[in-house]
């Protein structure tokens, strides 16, 4: 069996997820794109885990093509903010600049500057040693701690600080500039 097709069975519940969004109509064509990108980045490993697919995950690739898709579609997005602005409110006299202020937030750019910068770092990942990464994933992704992990893995506390600590370092030396261009709304920077 394909690995897409174990993805595929989860398929409206994907669909529901980029409603909840704000997808509406669209949250079909979202899904499917998500699909596309999936088979063109093959992205396997990163979304079946164990014979599992990864919810996480998918939720990513879902959220970061809806951004995708709603930026590059301003028009729809801005029909979107119009009926949602109207069917909640009485008075249906809205202020225009009102609208144009809340459809050019840059939130939108905030998402996708921070999805970039989160793919620099995975990308940088993926060239460490497999035990490093793999340490410095499981202190990321879980609530553990560093003596949780000794504790759930059998290796020294000493090992993963250490571990962990080459890690922060490489991440600082490398992003600190871009993490600043964020936190300073540069996002083209990134």
């Amino acid at each position: 069996m394909k690995w897409i097709t174990k993805v595929f069975r989860y398929h409206k519940e994907w669909v529901h997820i980029v409603e909840s969004l704000g997808g509406k109509s669209y949250s079909e064509d979202i899904v499917m794109e998500s699909y596309i990108k999936l088979e063109k980045y093959n992205c396997e490993n990163k979304i079946i885990n164990k014979g599992k697919v990864s919810k996480g995950y998918m939720f990513f690739v879902l959220r970061s093509v809806f951004v995708t898709y709603m930026k590059t579609n301003k028009g729809v997005y801005k029909e979107q903010i119009e009926s949602f602005l109207f069917e909640s409110c009485d008075v249906k006299e809205i202020d225009i600049r009102l609208l144009e202020k809340f459809t050019e937030d840059n939130s939108l750019d905030r998402e996708e500057g921070y999805n970039s910068l989160i793919t620099k770092m995975d990308n940088e990942m993926n060239n460490w040693h497999w035990y490093d990464k793999r340490i410095f994933e499981i202190y990321r992704d879980t609530p553990l701690s560093i003596r949780g992990i000794a504790k759930e893995t059998n290796i020294s506390w000493v090992n993963i600080f250490h571990t962990l600590k080459r890690g922060k370092k490489i991440m600082k030396d490398k992003f600190s500039e871009d993490y600043e261009d964020y936190i300073n709304k540069d996002y083209d920077l990134i």
